[in-house]
């Protein structure tokens, strides 16, 4: 696909690629970052920011030039979800297309729902960072959980809100949350549906780490840069390309995150069988 740059920023998504890197910005501060969808969107035919990230997402997965991507907000909030105030209500399958109720809640969240963002980022060999700036709530905060790693500000914070809305826990949260804090932290989490802090949140395992706000960006754009760059030992026996050059260790990074996102659906057996295949995938000569 060829990035529609101009389409994206007009639903408020702000992208762009630097040395590698891939930045997705949210940048719908006056709405906190929620993330409406077609048909109601600002974007070309409705396009809305929840749509606009699904693409830039698959941008990044296809683009070779791209080797690490960073997902973060603009303003005081990461993401505040869905934007519940958008005109024509939360449905996006068409209305020429929806059964009766209550058949068709269900079919607009198997077809058009907010899991679509957790398995993009999950199945995508690119690995992600999520900058939480600020409160991640509901779907906001189960895409920042979705990034193979997570950054956030000591103002931020991660807000299962689901309960208070009279919800199911949606976009993937049933499934990561325990697998991320187990299953005693992910029921506090979700059942009691208040914000856990940033260094709570990393005290718990649900991220990596938090930094002061004013350093977050740069945490952000250190790990990412060191991903996309990522070079061989200094010693040892020599692996890769005769003629010297370095090897690219990029498509690696993506095997490796596939392996272990793929351990949590799959037999022991399975990450045997997997780790055999990869290995027969090693470009040049063997050590030497």
């Amino acid at each position: 696909m060829v990035a529609k740059v101009e389409d994206w920023d007009a639903a408020g998504l702000q992208y762009s690629v630097e040395d590698g890197v891939a930045w997705l910005r949210l940048n719908r501060p006056h709405k906190r970052n929620a993330m409406d969808h077609y048909p109601a969107g600002a974007g070309p035919e409705g396009m809305g920011l929840r749509d606009a990230l699904l693409a830039a997402i698959h941008e990044v997965s296809e683009d070779s030039a791209v080797k690490a991507a960073v997902i973060t907000g603009n303003g005081t909030v990461f993401s505040s979800g869905a934007d519940i105030t958008q005109p024509g209500g939360p449905f996006e399958i068409p209305e020429d297309r929806r059964r009766p109720a209550p058949n068709v809640a269900r079919d607009d969240g198997i077809l058009y729902g907010w899991a679509r963002l957790m398995d993009a980022i999950w199945r995508s060999e690119t690995p992600f960072i999520a900058a939480v700036n600020g409160m991640a709530a509901g779907g906001g905060c189960q895409l920042a959980l979705a990034c193979d790693l997570t950054i956030a500000s000591e103002d931020a914070a991660f807000w299962e809100i689901f309960v208070r809305r009279n919800l199911p826990l949606e976009g993937g949260g049933a499934w990561i949350l325990p697998r991320l804090v187990g299953l005693a932290r992910a029921k506090e989490i979700a059942l009691f549906g208040e914000p856990l802090p940033a260094q709570k949140a990393a005290d718990w395992g649900l991220i990596n780490k938090c930094v002061p706000a004013d350093q977050l960006e740069d945490a952000a754009r250190e790990w990412a840069l060191k991903l996309a760059n990522l070079g061989a030992p200094a010693g040892g026996p020599k692996m890769g390309p005769d003629d010297g050059s370095a090897p690219d260790l990029s498509p690696r990074v993506g095997h490796i995150k596939s392996q272990l996102n793929l351990s949590l659906e799959s037999t022991m057996y399975q990450t045997f069988r997997e780790e055999a295949t990869l290995l027969a995938l090693m470009a040049g000569p063997p050590p030497h």
